[in-house]
């Protein structure tokens, strides 16, 4: 499965606090479901619900939501796509700690195509297929969440970095 490790690169990019503390980060996957056909292609489709837990973020819900909408819309955009899974297919859980810290709880349904083809010397090749972009996507979504401002008061930041930053 390569849709786990690639949010959590993407959110790790995405929120410089996920940055400082990756472990803060926990990723599993559950309602696990195998679709598969008779045929030439012994390949399978992989269904499941992703589920995603940040603890003791210092921030909004909604500086962790709007980044796994963006990353939805690269790699499941068929969620975000269809009526039913857009309005009720991911959903949330946020624990208020105090009046700076929340742990938020993100349930995603993914899938994953898996092809395996025979090859000429007899063995059969497994690889896990590319999503296929459904729209292009014509903006960088880091680029745009570096341009989202944070709320905070007196200490507010960019979600990443600052865009006048090089390193941002």
């Amino acid at each position: 499965m390569k849709k786990p490790d690639s949010l959590r690169e993407f959110l790790t990019a995405a929120l410089p606090e996920l940055a400082r503390d990756p472990e803060a980060l926990t990723i599993y996957i559950t309602d696990g479901t195998l679709a598969h056909r008779h045929g030439r292609n012994l390949g399978f489709e992989i269904r499941y619900t992703l589920n995603l837990t940040l603890l003791d973020y210092r921030g909004e819900p909604e500086q962790v939501f709007l980044p796994v909408i963006l990353w939805l819309r690269a790699n499941q955009a068929e969620v975000i796509l269809n009526h039913e899974t857009g309005v009720r297919g991911i959903v949330f859980v946020v624990d208020v700690l105090d009046n700076r810290m929340v742990d938020v709880q993100i349930k995603l349904p993914l899938s994953e195509a898996v092809d395996v083809f025979p090859q000429e010397d007899g063995s059969h090749q497994m690889t896990v297929r590319d999503e296929q972009a459904i729209e292009e996507v014509t903006f960088d979504p880091l680029v745009v969440l570096r341009q989202i401002w944070a709320p905070g008061g007196e200490h507010s930041e960019f979600l990443v970095g600052h865009p006048d930053e090089p390193d941002a």
